[in-house]
This record gives structure tokens, C-alpha cells and sequence, in this order.
């Protein structure tokens, strides 16, 4: 097997991750449902199966609030971006209005405009 084949097997292997991530999700799914199922109310549970469990829901609790953050992270990008372009728009449109007759300096001053106007009164 050349090297090129090695990496492109090994590329093809991570295309699908989530949905790996999903099937697994599934497959914990099922098996909480089943074994919700199977312990009866008031029934003992061994202690190393209790901690058993409070590791799982541990780990599936950090890698979930870890997804959200990513998410939130990326669409707070997005603004951000989102608003930057209004900003540089608005910003045309503000300059291209100023200058004129009865305008004065522009019709979107800024605040320390209106601040310096107001002290020189």
C-alpha cells in the first residue's frame, strides 16, 4: 500500500464523525431505555454500577455543553460579522448624507458631537 492510499483511507474514515457520534448516541440511548426497564423501583444497585452511571451522564453532560458552546460561539461569530457589515454600510451611508445644506456635520453625529455642541452653548 503506497502512502497516498494510507491517507486517503485513513481521510475517508473521518468523514462521517458525526454521524459515528449519532449511532453511539443511539446505541446509549437504547440501552438507558432498557436498562430504566429492567431496575425496579427500591431495588439495590451495586455501588460500582451506580458510579458506572454517574460517569456516563458525567461525560455526556461535558461533551453536550461543550457542542452548545461551539454552536452558541459560531452564531455569536456570525453576528458579529453579521453586524460589522451593517456597521460598515450604515457608516457609507452616514458620511454620504453629511456635508450638505442644512445638515450641519451629518444627520449621524456621534454622541461626543452632540456633547461638544451642547458644552459650546
Amino acid at each position: 500500500m503506497k502512502t497516498k492510499d494510507f491517507i486517503r483511507e485513513d481521510y475517508e474514515e473521518y468523514q462521517d464523525e458525526a454521524g459515528m457520534v449519532k449511532s453511539n448516541l443511539h446505541t446509549i440511548i437504547r440501552s438507558a431505555e432498557e436498562l430504566d426497564q429492567l431496575i425496579h423501583d427500591n431495588e439495590n444497585m451495586a455501588e460500582w454500577a451506580q458510579e458506572k452511571i454517574a460517569i456516563v451522564k458525567s461525560m455526556i453532560v461535558t461533551v453536550k455543553d461543550y457542542v452548545a458552546s461551539e454552536h452558541e460561539l459560531c452564531a455569536a461569530k456570525t453576528v458579529a460579522e453579521t453586524a460589522s457589515a451593517g456597521a460598515t454600510a450604515s457608516g457609507a451611508i452616514a458620511t454620504s448624507m453629511g456635508g450638505g445644506a442644512g445638515f450641519g456635520k451629518s444627520v449621524f453625529m456621534s454622541r461626543s458631537d452632540r456633547v461638544k455642541k451642547a458644552k459650546k452653548r
